[in-house]
């Protein structure tokens, strides 16, 4: 049997880290928040403080609240102190495999044999990174949304050797952060990546081709369809460099129909990812 979580590790303190650190502590779960270098770590703190102070002001949280969830959130650059004591780790860095596997291999080597581990990877083979370990029985994918603190979804990858038991204690600790686990097997682009990728791609086609402005596009899928946000707002929020790297994936793993259209490739060339650098599709406020 394993061990109730009450202390978790998550690499990586970018908007998906730093959003999943503040789902566990808001559930009274300590988390040792990780990065290599303390800039980034201060950034991550900044946006959680930023959405607490959001929620004190809309009436949903009391400051003393807030303190609470802030003092289960610990910072660290020290990978081997920073997961000393934890019964889970979640892997949110780059979606980079080699970059993924070269962490996960560190890991493997200071983390007690008893720890999962999880990455939140949006479509890499987790069979595939559970083998740069000696634990592929305790290795799953856990896929968190963005944003993590207000997304309800958490896509619970199997790899071809995950246990069982291993699967449940996460689908149950999913129900104790408020969240939908969704078990699935192991597929390229797992379930919502595997079907998103597929329509933002024919979205961005079609404006590459002169179909229609993107403007009217996303304004003809937000009336069309009831989506909340038309296919290249979706993109620009999400970030054209991490929609490229899942449709690249896709591509390489089920073939040219998931190529991704010249237009992302080429604004990500460009430098321009989405919100995130002020421009993508749109032109944000500087």
């Amino acid at each position: 049997m394993i061990k109730e979580i009450n202390k978790i590790a998550v690499i990586g303190s970018g908007t998906m880290g730093s959003g999943i650190a503040l789902v566990f502590a808001q559930v009274k779960i300590e988390v040792v928040l990780v990065d290599v270098e303390q800039k980034y770590l201060d950034d991550g703190i900044e946006r959680i403080k930023k959405f607490l102070n959001k929620s004190i002001e809309k009436g949903k949280i009391t400051q003393q609240e807030s303190n609470e969830v802030l003092k289960r959130v610990m910072l660290s650059t020290n990978l081997e102190e920073a997961t000393k004591d934890v019964q889970l780790v979640i892997e949110a860095i780059i979606e980079n495999e080699e970059a993924k596997k070269d962490l996960f291999k560190e890991l493997d080597s200071v983390c007690s044999d008893e720890v999962i581990f999880a990455s939140n990877t949006s479509a890499l083979s987790i069979s595939s990174l559970a083998d740069a370990t000696n634990r592929p029985s305790k290795f799953l994918g856990m896929h968190f949304f963005n944003p993590p603190q207000l997304m309800k979804l958490v896509e619970i990858i199997k790899g071809e050797k995950t246990s069982e038991l291993v699967i449940d204690n996460i689908v149950a600790l999913c129900a104790r952060l408020g969240k939908t686990a969704v078990p699935s097997n192991e597929a390229p682009g797992f379930i919502v990546n595997r079907l998103l990728w597929s329509f933002l791609n024919e979205a961005y086609k079609l404006f590459e081709n002169g179909v229609s402005d993107k403007k009217f596009i996303d304004t003809a899928i937000k009336l069309g369809l009831n989506h909340p946000m038309g296919p290249f707002e979706l993109s620009d929020y999400i970030g054209l460099d991490v929609m490229l790297e899942i449709g690249k994936y896709l591509e390489e793993q089920l073939g040219t129909s998931y190529k991704p259209a010249k237009i992302l490739s080429k604004l990500v060339d460009e430098g321009k990812l989405g919100k995130k650098t002020k421009e993508g599709f749109y032109i944000y406020g500087k």
